[in-house]
């Protein structure tokens, strides 16, 4: 894939695809099953971003089209990377010339010590909430872990497309590890009352 590249545009309402992840949508009206169509025409690649206040945001994904083989209308997209959308081109099929916008880390930044931290910290959360730790987490590099976290923590999608737009995996890392604390906080706060619940007498 070139630096610069035109792919047809699909809006994701109110949703944020992140990098390496997928999602499955169901394209309605004319407009959206020809993007789709388009897509197939460019080996199966299209540009996805959060659709917000009648506009798409300027950093968005590339994501590779799925589409099962049945008769529900219905497509499965998975985000290969980060893209920022450059230009608008007016057609039938909305167009996009669209630039690679890959992670640029400050010279000389740590990521190892701020991954098993923020593993060990959302590990931890986890435990405490009786949620199963997914396995692929643990051997993931930082920025791979940035997105899987960004999806699980329950974040609305205006503070995921703030995360989207962050450029390095430290400062994402940094961000989420907050919220995981944040939380932590919340969960201490509301144990002793899951506790009085077990017990039945406020039902």
């Amino acid at each position: 894939m070139q630096s610069h590249f035109l792919l047809p545009l699909y809006p994701l309402d109110g949703l944020v695809l992140l990098p390496t992840l997928k999602v499955e949508v169901c394209p309605v009206g004319t407009v959206a099953t020809k993007v789709f169509q388009r897509a197939v025409e460019h080996q199966h690649q299209l540009v996805a971003s959060c659709y917000e206040d009648e506009s798409v945001h300027e950093v968005g994904v590339l994501a590779r089209v799925f589409l099962p083989d049945d008769e529900k209308p219905r497509a499965v997209l998975q985000a290969v990377s980060r893209c920022r959308l450059r230009k608008l081109v007016a057609e039938d099929v909305p167009m996009v010339l669209a630039e690679e916008f890959p992670d640029t880390p400050r010279p000389f930044q740590r990521t190892e010590p701020l991954r098993r931290l923020l593993l060990t910290r959302y590990a931890r959360l986890c435990l405490h909430l009786n949620l199963p730790l997914p396995r692929e987490l643990r051997n993931l590099p930082l920025w791979q872990l940035t997105w899987k976290l960004t999806s699980q923590l329950n974040l609305d999608f205006r503070q995921q497309q703030g995360l989207l737009n962050l450029p390095d995996p430290v400062t994402r890392g940094q961000i989420l590890l907050l919220a995981v604390k944040d939380l932590e906080r919340k969960e201490r706060f509301l144990r002793p009352f899951a506790k009085l619940r077990k017990g039945g007498q406020w039902n």
